[in-house]
């Protein structure tokens, strides 16, 4: 055996356990970030939530890391959107919720986004507003501003964490044929 296979094989468990520290400094590094933020005063929920699922996957992690190093607040805001957008898609395996959206509630929103997200900012507004509907829903208020200002279609997950937090029995779709 030559003397550079033997220093790699016997290097093999200190890899390993140079693999362990490694794994348990990004954890650290996770949890640090989380201080962080809840410094910045995001919701402790979506806080909780990013982590685990930063721990569970390296688009999240990357996220998180993306967020830590961006001075700019605007930017950070949409971090903070997208980073709410994957832990949207990390929760929907299992989770199961009261409210009901019918599928064909959808295809009439894809048809008007616009009308029906002004009516339920509408809603919204009426109940106290983006910073009290994110208080309700654990949903941070940059993530709501975004989904009440584009034009894209709402996630299912969304429109549902809404929709408990107003105790809305279903979502109204205002559409202009439908007066």
């Amino acid at each position: 055996m030559s003397t550079h296979a033997r220093r790699q094989s016997s290097d093999a468990p200190k890899d390993n356990s140079n693999n362990q520290s490694a794994h348990s400094e990004e954890q650290m590094h996770l949890f640090q970030i989380a201080f962080q933020m809840k410094s910045a005063d995001l919701p402790s929920d979506f806080i909780v939530a990013a982590v685990k699922c930063a721990l569970e996957f390296d688009g999240v992690a990357d996220l998180l890391r993306l967020w830590e190093e961006e001075a700019d607040q605007k930017e950070r805001d949409e971090i903070v959107a997208d980073i709410q957008d994957m832990i949207n898609a990390c929760a929907q395996s299992g989770v199961r919720e009261e409210t009901a959206i019918r599928f064909n509630d959808l295809d009439t929103i894809a048809k008007n986004i616009r009308t029906f997200k002004d009516g339920l900012l509408s809603e919204v507004m009426g109940r106290g507003g983006v910073s009290e509907l994110a208080r309700l829903t654990g949903i941070p208020q940059p993530s709501l501003s975004r989904f009440f200002n584009t034009n894209t279609m709402p996630q299912r997950s969304t429109l549902l964490k809404i929709a408990k937090a107003l105790k809305l029995e279903k979502v109204v779709i205002e559409a202009p044929w439908l007066k």
